[in-house]
């Protein structure tokens, strides 16, 4: 702690440190030099204080640079994630992901395989997470946008690769995640139109095997692609004419406070007794489901748009601005011909949102396309006058 000695009319700390000896004049709080050496011994002892707490700081901080010295070699002892471990990592319910719909999944494993592929063409000397940078990642936006995707597509491919790469931060030894350099695109939301009667009746009688079933459940029960490619016999109730289905979309958020129950419609009913099964267990389309969720999730949506198209009916528009075509009709818009011909029927709204599980009557409203088609109607009736 140092000694305190009185040099002429001063009073002097002196201590030595790493064989050096030094030698500091004693003031009080005003600054002045101490006149008593009580008064010295106060500012002494305040003195050394500061001085030991220096010490420790720079003591603390030798103990941290050696130790992150420590880690950067055990980091480089420890071989970084490759990237073809990288999706098994991730897909592990220890990896510390949210958990998700195995269909949702497969969709995940499908986007990842479209960059890892990328990856190995234009980049093959990389193998690692790590070796990703910037620049590659750049480019792999680039060649999603040169090929002509939707900003929804785009921004999917973009949240996805974020969510893996923070996922696998730890293991990949990743600094940052070069993913989030780039912001997400606008998207302009445009719904798909409904199908008019005779639209309905020709993609419904020219659909063969499953895909017939498929086509009667999203136009009967208004039910998405998913939930009516994966909808088992144990959510069918051909005696009480019932599905009752907890929707993909919610069923993690909303469980079974998400359930669904819809009657059957009698044609809809004719086509499921004729289905072959033991109606107990199972999926009602088998076929349809595997290949929904397993890779091949898109050949399901390649195949109803292709018997649209084979029907005559244009799936795409384009846009007034010249950018990529939108789809203009789908499979979901079976959705938007169940609501609004229910809307049509005279089904009152709240109903309607029951049926279809919004959140929101506006959400129904937003579907229901009656309001057009009525409009339509009041002025196909005005009386027909020479002109």
């Amino acid at each position: 702690m140092g000694s305190l000695v009185k040099i002429g009319s001063h009073f002097y700390a002196m201590w030595r440190y790493e064989g050096k000896q030094f030698k500091q004049v004693l003031r009080d709080e005003n600054g002045a030099a101490c006149t008593t050496e009580r008064e010295a011994e106060a500012a002494k002892q305040k003195l050394m204080r500061l001085f030991v707490k220096k010490d420790k700081v720079e003591t603390l901080q030798n103990i941290q640079n050696r130790i992150a010295s420590t880690q950067g070699e055990v980091d480089s002892l420890t071989p970084a994630l490759s990237l073809v471990a990288a999706w098994t990592a991730f897909a592990s319910p220890t990896s510390g992901r949210k958990p998700c719909e195995k269909s949702t999944l497969g969709s995940y494993e499908y986007t990842w395989t479209q960059f890892q592929d990328w990856l190995e063409t234009e980049h093959p000397d990389v193998k690692t997470l790590r070796g990703v940078t910037v620049e590659i990642a750049k480019g792999y936006l680039d060649s999603q946008l040169a090929r002509g995707v939707s900003p929804t597509t785009y921004n999917n491919h973009l949240a996805l690769l974020r969510y893996i790469f923070k996922t696998l931060r730890k293991p990949a030894r990743l600094t940052e995640n070069v993913w989030m350099e780039f912001p997400r695109m606008e998207t302009n939301k445009e719904s798909r139109r409904e199908l008019t009667i005779d639209e309905l009746k020709l993609v419904c009688s020219k659909a063969k095997g499953e895909m017939k079933t498929l086509f009667a459940i999203g136009l009967y029960t208004g039910l998405r692609l998913g939930d009516a490619c994966t909808l088992r016999w144990g959510e069918v109730d051909l005696n009480r004419n019932l599905i009752r289905r907890i929707p993909n979309k919610i069923r993690r958020k909303k469980g079974a406070r998400g359930l669904l129950q819809i009657p059957i419609h009698p044609v809809l009913h004719d086509l499921l007794q004729r289905l072959p099964g033991d109606k107990i267990s199972g999926f009602v389309l088998p076929e349809t489901a595997n290949r929904y969720l397993g890779k091949c999730r898109s050949r399901v949506t390649d195949l109803i748009q292709a018997h649209f198209e084979d029907c005559g009916i244009e799936t795409l528009r384009e846009r007034e601005n010249g950018i990529r075509s939108i789809v203009n009709v789908g499979y979901h818009s079976l959705r938007h011909s169940f609501i609004t011909l229910c809307a049509l029927s005279g089904t009152p709204l709240a109903v309607l949102q029951s049926l279809v599980g919004h959140s929101s009557p506006k959400m129904t409203e937003i579907y229901s396309h009656s309001n057009r088609l009525a409009e339509q109607n009041a002025v196909a009736a005005l009386p027909a006058i020479e002109i």
